[in-house]
């Protein structure tokens, strides 16, 4: 495990609140989990778990990294859509930093490429969340690191879907 990272986990627990999406997801982790994952049908915006050591969040997005995959998708990109889409970004980055114990981490995730869905979101959240800080990974090649040391896979550049991630620290 590289140094960076945080031990095995004893238990991963997955939530979503769509019980759709939950039951894919359920799928999905009995298919490629290890058998330590706990699916609950959970808001990230109001988490209900103790507070942990990591806290991940896929945020819903635009999915504009994905287009070459999925260029159907594109219909759905709209200024409404992408400014309800940071709302709720927004709303679901505030609600899991509860869910982050002191000195752990929250990482944010989208497949967008979108800068007010990444860049801008995490500018957000960092100014009101003086708690949190951004630690980038040591684990990442720095060809795959912005400027600010977030993921930011780019279709064009890497050969992949296109990603963002920012690992955030809780300091306090």
């Amino acid at each position: 495990v590289p140094a960076d990272l945080p031990p095995p986990t004893q238990r991963l627990v997955a939530a979503e609140r769509n019980r759709r999406r939950a039951i894919r997801l359920g799928e999905n982790l009995r298919r490629a989990g290890s058998g330590r994952e706990l699916l609950v049908i959970a808001d990230a915006a109001a988490p209900t778990t103790r507070p942990r050591d990591v806290v991940l969040l896929d945020a819903p997005c635009l999915g504009t990294g994905t287009f070459a995959r999925h260029p159907d998708a594109r219909l759905r990109v709209t200024p409404d859509a992408l400014r309800d889409l940071a709302k709720t970004q927004a709303h679901l980055l505030d609600g899991a930093a509860a869910a982050v114990r002191p000195g752990g981490l929250l990482v944010y995730a989208t497949c967008s490429l979108e800068p007010e869905e990444n860049e801008e979101q995490v500018a957000r959240f960092l100014e009101a969340h003086p708690e949190f800080r951004r630690e980038p990974s040591r684990a990442v090649p720095a060809e795959c690191l912005s400027e600010a040391g977030d993921l930011a896979l780019l279709p064009q550049r890497h050969g992949t879907d296109g990603a963002f991630s920012a690992r955030l620290r809780r300091t306090a």
